[in-house]
């Protein structure tokens, strides 16, 4: 299986136009009730392996136990919305995508208040959840990887993703030859991603990132995202997050 070209870190395509994604996120206000509070300012709808598997002492019960429910809310208050990404991912990837209900569908990150960052916060990673998984059929031993997120709502100041030309394989390296994140940071400093609303920003390998801080946040701020990730398997990409 031929790997995939990489033109860019991250690339932009158009999902949802301003109107839809208002109305998306008026959906998710009225579901508010069942947002999973993740920290001060910060809740998700849905499950996410970062959360509910590796931050998780039992993973039995935050996350596998809680798979069913979570996937059918989300199908059914979004199903429309996850067609559309997927259909979007397809196009982009040039191979067909799926959801796998075996594992957590793509959800949101809703940031509020102080979860709104107006400074650099070390929350830098790759994202490589799928390590952590225990994935119902063989997924492929290159470990090709994508992730994507897509904003619906930002803050007035804007959001977006601080990205360093760094993978993994590098850092391992840099850290073998003495070097710390700080001292990469000042010869390899990351750029900064902006987002729009209604275009989803795609991480074509995993590359080391976070999200960017805004310089001014307001009361009425929010910072709503669907999130997710996928991996190849030898059928196309099944998306998750």
């Amino acid at each position: 299986m031929d790997p995939l070209p990489v033109e860019s870190l991250v690339v932009d395509v158009d999902v949802v136009d301003e109107q839809g994604c208002a109305e998306i996120s008026d959906r998710l206000e009225a579901l508010r009730p069942y947002w999973l509070p993740r920290g001060v300012g910060c809740s998700t709808f849905g499950l996410a392996t970062y959360l509910d598997v590796l931050a998780s002492e039992d993973p039995e019960e935050t996350y596998f136990g809680r798979l069913d429910r979570h996937n059918r809310m989300m199908r059914e208050h979004f199903g429309d919305l996850l067609d559309r990404v997927g259909e979007v991912l397809a196009d982009l990837l040039r191979t067909p995508t799926r959801y796998d209900e075996r594992v957590a569908l793509p959800g949101f990150h809703v940031f509020e208040g102080e979860g709104i960052a107006i400074a650099p916060r070390p929350s830098q990673h790759f994202d490589l959840q799928y390590r952590a998984l225990r994935w119902p059929f063989p997924i492929d031993p290159v470990e090709q990887a994508v992730s994507f997120t897509l904003p619906l709502a930002l803050p007035r100041r804007g959001g977006a993703l601080d990205v360093w030309d760094i993978t993994e394989a590098d850092i391992l390296r840099l850290e073998r030859l003495g070097q710390t994140f700080e001292t990469i940071d000042r010869t390899r400093p990351a750029r900064r991603h902006e987002y729009r609303v209604g275009r989803m920003a795609v991480q074509l390998t995993p590359v080391l990132h976070r999200i960017a801080a805004v310089p001014e946040r307001y009361p009425d701020d929010r910072r709503i995202t669907l999130q997710g990730h996928g991996i190849r398997d030898a059928d196309g990409w099944v998306l998750y997050w």
